[in-house]
C-alpha cells in the first residue's frame, strides 16, 4: 500500500501540475477540420503525439523485419543491432550461460538496459535474483514492433534506463487467424536445429478486441568438437603465428605432483597422452602400465566435451484485450506464460582438489590401497602422500546442468478520456519468475577426502576405507590411477560415492501499481502544451537458494550462500511538451520537452532525475534533436543481498616472483612462491549499503529527408554517457596488483601461511562496492532509401555505430580503455569501434527478396604467448602486448513467396559459412560467442497461413 508520506507528496506534486492545467480550459484532440487526430505514445516519452519522430533517438524494428529475419527469439535480432556491444549472454554461451538471452545497449550491460512490454516493466528473469529481463520469455508471434530508445530515460521510466530502453509493442489490432511453422538447421551437420510452431487469433468489435497466441520452439545442440575452429583449445604462438593445441593439466591419464622419483628434474608424473598435446581420446595412453614425466604433450583437450550451442525448449501463450465497459472507460489486460527448459554441458570434471578448488584436505594418502598398488613412487620406490593430484573424471560423461524457468505476467487496468483532451490510465502489473537448476557431474569433497585417505584390503578381498583398526563405514576408496575404458577405470560404485548433483531454486517477483493523467494543458500559438502526471508504486523481490551442500562449500560446484531480499519504491513523475514555434521562417517547428521523476526507495532513500529535449525543424525535411538528462540504476536484489559466492578468476599474482616489501608484509616469503595456478579463489557477494549509480547523458542528432531525393532519409546521432558511482567490484587482478606495488587492498587477500602453498592467495574479497565509473561516447548513423522499379519496390537500409570512447574508471582512479578492444577480464567485453548492418530488399505483390550484410570490426585484445594450460585462458589485462582479432562479415539471404493466404520463405544465414575470428582470451570455443556469429551456415524454411 502507498504510505501516508507518499500520498502527501503526491498531493503536493499534483497541485503543481494542476495549477498549470487550471490556467485555461483544455483543448480537444482534434484537427482544424474537426477530425480526430490519432496520437500514440512513442518510447522515450509518455506524452501521446501525432508523429513518431521526437527529441529522442529511437530505432524501430518492424514486424516485417522480424518475419524477414526468421528468428524465434527477439533477443537474437536485438543482439545484432550495432548499438549493442559488450558481453550480454545468449544461447551460444555454454560455460556461464543458462539459456537466457539478454541485450546490452551501448555495452553498458543488460542491467542498465530497461525492457518494457507496451511501455510497462517486464519482470527480471533467469535463475533467481536477476538484474535484467530474459528476452526469450517474449513470444515473437505477438510482436507488432520493437522500439529501441538509445538514450537515458530514468526521468520517464525510472531505474535501469541508463543506456536505453527496449520497448516491445504487441499486436493489439490483429484480426483473424495466423499460423506459422519454421525449421532452421546447420548445413554442415544439420545440428543446432530450431523448430518453431505458433498460432495467433484476433477478434475485433465496436466495443473492444482480443489477441491470443501460443507457441512452441525447440533448439538442439551443437558440440564444440563438431567444428574445426572449436574442436581444440588453441594457443597462438606469437613468434611463428601458428596455432598449438593446448588443453588442461587435469587429464584422464592423471597428473601427480610434488615429489621426487628416479627421473632427473621431474616432480610431476603421468601415464601420458599417446597422441601428443590436445588429445581428447581418454583410452589412448603412452604408458598405461607405468609413469612418465609430465610434459606439455600430455595436456588433455576438453573442448569436444562442451556444447557450442546449448539446447532448449520454450513454449507458452500470450493473451491481451481491451473492452469498453462504459463511455470513456475501457478495461484492458495482458496475460502471458513462458516455460523454458535449457541445458548446458561442460567437459567431465577436472578433479584437482587442491590446485583447482583450493580444497586442502584431500591428500592422496601413502596408506591408500590404490596409491600403494598403482600410484607413482618416489626415488626409493615408496608410496608417498600426494597433496596435488589431478584427474579428469571422464567416467562421468560430463557436467550436465538443466535449467527450468517459468515466467508469468499479468496486466490489469482501465483507461479512458474525459474533458475532451484529457485521458487517464490506472494499471497493475504482476510478474513472477521461478526456476530450478539441476547440476550433475560434480563431487562432494568431504567424500573425496575420505575416499583418497588410508584404505586396505580386507580378508574378503574388498578394499575398505580407513585402517584395520578404524574402518570407515559406507565409504568407497577411490582409484584414480587406472585406465578409463578398461576394468581398472573408476568404478560406478566409486563414482556413486563421491558424486554430487546440485538442486537449486530461484525466484523473481515484481508488482507495479501506477496511475497517470495526460492531455493538453492550454494552447500556445504553435500548438497545445501536452502534459503527463503520474504516480507509481513498485515492489521487487529476488531469491537464489542453492543446494544445501553448495552453501556449505564442500562440493566442486562454486560455493555460494543464499540470496534473498526485497525493496519497494514510490515514484512521482511529470512530463510537459512546449511547442514554441510553428510555420515561421527558420522554424517550421520548435518544441521543448521536459520530464521529472522523484523516487523514494525504502532501502537507500530519495533521488530525483530530469530530462530536457529539443526538437527543431528549421524547414521541412530537416530536424535537429537533442536531449540532456540524468539517469540512475538502483541496486538490484542481487547487488544488495547476494550471498557470499566462490569465484575462480584467471589472474596473476605479482608477489610470486621478486616480492616487494608490501608482499612480504602481507605474508609472502621473501623468496616468493610457486603459484598454485592461474585460477585463484575469490569471494563475490552483495552489499546492503550500496547506493544508486548515477549518469549524465547528452545526445544530439539530425534527421534529414531531402525533398530533391524522394525516398531518402538519414539520421546522425551523437551520444555521451558519464556513469559514476558504479555498482561493481574492485576486481581480483587490481587487488593483487595494487597490493604488490602500493600495499593497497592487501587486507582483501587471505594467503596461505605455511606449507608448500605458503604465500599463495587463498581467497580474495571482491564483493560489491560503489566505485569508479564508465565514460561512453559515439555516433549512430542510419540511411534509408526506397524507390519503385518495374518489378517492385527496392529499398536499402544502412545502420552503423561508431564507438569513439568506452573508458572504465577503476577503484584506484586508473582508466581502462575498451573502445576498439575485447577485454574479457578487466573490461566490459567486446567493443569494436565499427559495427554496421546493411540490407537491400526487393518486394512486390507476389514475392520478396532480401540480402543483409552484418559487419563487426576488428578489435585489439591483450596477448601473452605464455598461455595457461588450464580450462580458462589467463587474464592478460595488465600486459602491454596485444594482438588484433579480425573483423567478421556475415551475409544473410531470404526469399518469400506469397500466394492467396499462404507465404513460404526460404533463407540462408551466413551464406558463405564464415567462421568466427580467433580470440586468444576467448573463454568459449577460442572466440567470443557473445559478439560473433558462431553457428555457421544455416538453412531456414518457413510456411505461414493467415485468414
Amino acid at each position: 500500500m502507498l504510505n501516508n508520506s507518499f500520498l502527501a507528496k503526491s498531493v503536493r506534486f499534483a497541485l503543481i501540475g494542476g495549477a498549470a492545467a487550471a490556467l485555461t480550459a483544455p483543448a480537444a484532440f482534434a484537427a482544424e477540420d474537426g477530425a480526430k487526430v490519432e496520437r500514440i505514445e512513442v518510447t522515450g516519452s509518455r506524452i501521446k503525439r501525432a508523429d513518431m519522430e521526437g527529441a529522442n533517438p529511437v530505432q524501430l524494428i518492424t514486424r516485417e523485419d522480424l518475419v524477414e529475419a526468421g528468428i524465434s527469439n527477439i533477443g537474437d535480432i536485438l543482439q545484432e543491432i550495432p548499438a549493442v556491444a559488450g558481453a550480454a549472454t545468449n544461447t551460444a554461451i555454454n560455460n556461464g550461460g543458462s539459456g537466457a538471452v539478454r541485450v546490452s545497449l551501448r555495452g553498458l550491460g543488460s542491467n542498465r538496459t530497461l525492457v518494457l512490454i507496451n511501455g510497462r516493466r517486464l519482470v527480471n528473469s533467469g535463475t533467481g535474483a536477476d538484474a535484467s529481463a530474459d528476452l526469450s520469455t517474449i513470444p515473437v508471434a505477438v510482436i507488432k514492433r520493437v522500439e529501441v530508445l538509445k538514450d537515458g530515460a530514468s526521468a520517464v521510466y525510472g531505474s535501469d534506463a541508463v543506456a536505453g530502453v527496449v520497448n516491445i509493442i504487441t499486436r493489439n489490432d490483429f484480426e483473424g487467424f495466423e499460423a506459422n511453422v519454421s525449421y532452421d538447421g546447420s548445413t554442415e551437420n544439420w545440428d543446432g536445429e530450431t523448430k518453431t510452431v505458433d498460432m495467433t487469433m484476433g477478434f475485433n468489435s465496436e466495443k473492444g478486441n482480443a489477441v491470443i497466441s501460443a507457441y512452441f520452439t525447440e533448439q538442439t545442440e551443437q558440440m564444440s568438437g563438431d567444428r574445426s575452429w572449436s574442436e581444440f583449445e588453441l594457443d597462438l604462438d606469437s613468434e611463428t603465428g601458428e596455432f598449438n593445441k593446448g588443453g588442461s593439466s587435469a587429464t584422464p591419464w592423471g597428473r601427480y605432483l610434488g615429489f621426487d622419483a628416479d627421473v632427473d628434474g621431474c616432480s610431476s608424473f603421468t601415464h601420458g597422452a599417446a597422441n601428443g598435446p590436445g588429445q581428447f581420446d581418454p583410452t589412448q595412453f603412452s604408458n598405461p602400465t607405468g609413469y612418465d614425466c609430465y610434459a606439455g604433450k600430455d595436456n588433455y583437450n576438453y573442448a569436444p566435451g562442451n556444447y557450442h550451442l546449448t539446447p532448449q525448449e520454450r513454449y507458452g501463450f500470450f493473451a491481451a484485450g481491451d473492452y469498453e465497459i462504459a463511455d470513456g472507460v475501457r478495461f484492458f489486460s495482458e496475460l502471458s506464460f513462458n516455460r523454458r527448459t535449457s541445458k548446458t554441458k561442460l567437459a567431465p570434471i577436472p578433479l584437482a582438489p587442491l590446485a583447482f578448488f583450493g580444497w586442502e584436505d584431500a591428500t592422496y594418502s601413502a596408506d591408500n590401497y590404490y596409491n600403494q598398488q598403482f600410484g607413482p613412487k618416489d626415488a626409493s620406490g615408496n608410496s608417498v602422500d600426494i597433496a596435488d593430484w589431478r584427474r579428469r573424471i571422464v567416467e562421468t560423461g560430463g557436467r550436465d546442468s538443466t535449467f527450468g524457468v517459468d515466467t508469468v505476467r499479468g496486466v490489469f487496468g482501465i483507461n479512458g478520456e474525459f474533458a475532451d483532451s484529457w485521458g487517464y490510465e490506472v494499471s497493475y502489473v504482476y510478474g513472477s519468475n521461478r526456476s530450478f537448476t539441476n547440476a550433475a557431474g560434480g563431487v562432494n569433497f568431504e567424500k573425496v577426502s575420505a575416499a583418497v585417505g588410508p584404505s586396505f584390503m580386507n580378508a574378503d578381498g574388498q578394499v575398505v576405507c580407513g585402517t584395520v583398526d578404524a574402518p570407515i563405514a559406507d565409504c568407497v576408496s577411490l582409484n584414480t590411477f587406472g585406465i578409463p575404458g578398461t576394468d581398472s577405470q573408476i568404478s560406478q560404485e566409486m563414482l556413486d560415492y563421491i558424486s554430487f548433483e546440485a538442486h537449486d531454486l530461484g525466484e523473481n517477483t515484481q508488482s507495479v501499481l501506477s496511475a497517470s493523467v495526460f492531455g493538453d494543458v492550454f494552447d500556445l500559438p504553435a500548438g497545445p502544451i501536452g502534459m503527463v502526471f503520474g504516480a507509481e508504486h513498485r515492489e521487487e523481490y529476488g531469491a537464489d537458494l542453492p543446494d544445501a551442500l553448495i552453501a556449505l562449500g564442500i562440493t566442486s560446484g562454486s560455493s555460494r550462500q543464499s540470496t534473498e531480499g526485497e525493496y519497494t519504491v514510490d515514484e512521482l513523475y511529470t512530463e510537459m511538451n512546449f511547442p514554441l514555434l510553428s510555420g515561421v521562417v527558420g522554424a517550421e517547428s520548435l518544441e521543448i520537452d521536459g520530464a521529472l521523476r522523484y523516487s523514494d526507495y525504502d532501502n537507500f532513500g530519495e533521488t530525483t532525475n530530469y530530462k530536457l529535449g529539443l526538437r527543431w525543424m528549421p524547414f521541412d525535411g530537416l530536424m535537429v534533436r537533442s536531449t540532456v538528462s540524468t539517469a540512475f540504476r538502483a541496486p538490484s536484489t542481487s547487488d544488495l543481498f547476494l550471498g557470499n559466492t566462490d569465484n575462480s578468476p584467471t589472474v596473476k599474482d605479482k608477489c610470486a616472483t621478486n616480492p616487494t616489501a608490501f608482499c612480504i608484509a602481507d605474508g609472502v616469503p621473501a623468496a616468493g612462491f610457486e603459484p598454485i595456478g592461474d585460477q585463484l579463489s575469490s569471494t563475490l557477494g552483495g552489499n546492503k549499503n550500496l547506493t544508486p549509480e548515477e549518469a549524465d547523458t547528452f545526445t544530439v542528432g539530425i534527421v534529414y529527408s531531402p525533398d530533391f531525393i524522394d525516398g531518402l532519409s538519414m539520421t546522425v546521432d551523437y551520444w555521451d554517457i558519464q556513469l559514476d558511482n558504479a555498482i561493481t567490484t574492485i576486481g581480483e587482478q587490481l587487488i593483487l596488483d595494487k597490493c604488490a606495488t602500493e600495499g593497497v587492498f592487501c587486507d582483501k587477500i587471505t594467503r596461505y601461511t605455511s606449507g608448500a602453498l605458503a604465500g599463495n592467495s587463498k581467497d580474495i574479497d571482491n564483493r560489491n562496492v560503489n566505485v569508479g565509473g564508465v565514460k561512453s561516447q559515439g555516433y549512430d548513423f542510419n540511411a534509408q532509401y526506397s524507390m519503385d522499379t518495374q518489378i517492385g519496390s527496392l529499398s536499402f537500409n544502412l545502420d552503423t555505430t561508431y564507438y569513439q570512447t568506452y573508458d572504465i574508471t577503476q577503484a584506484d582512479g586508473s582508466v581502462v580503455e575498451n573502445a576498439g578492444w575485447f577485454r574479457r577480464n578487466g573490461g566490459d567485453g567486446n567493443f569494436p569501434e565499427w559495427k554496421t548492418n546493411f540490407s537491400v530488399q526487393l518486394t512486390n505483390d507476389d514475392w520478396s527478396a532480401s540480402w543483409k550484410v552484418r559487419y563487426i570490426g576488428e578489435v585489439l585484445e591483450p596477448f601473452d604467448a605464455d598461455n595457461s594450460d588450464e580450462d580458462q585462458s589467463p587474464d592478460l589485462s595488465d600486459l602491454s602486448d596485444n594482438r588484433t582479432i579480425d573483423s567478421q562479415v556475415i551475409h544473410d539471404a531470404r526469399f518469400t513467396y506469397y500466394f492467396n493466404n499462404v507465404s513460404a520463405t526460404l533463407g540462408v544465414s551466413n551464406v558463405f559459412d564464415e567462421d568466427p575470428p580467433y580470440a586468444d582470451t576467448g573463454f568459449n570455443d577460442n572466440t567470443d560467442p557473445r559478439t560473433y556469429s558462431t553457428t555457421g551456415r544455416h538453412l531456414y524454411v518457413g510456411v505461414g497461413v493467415k485468414f
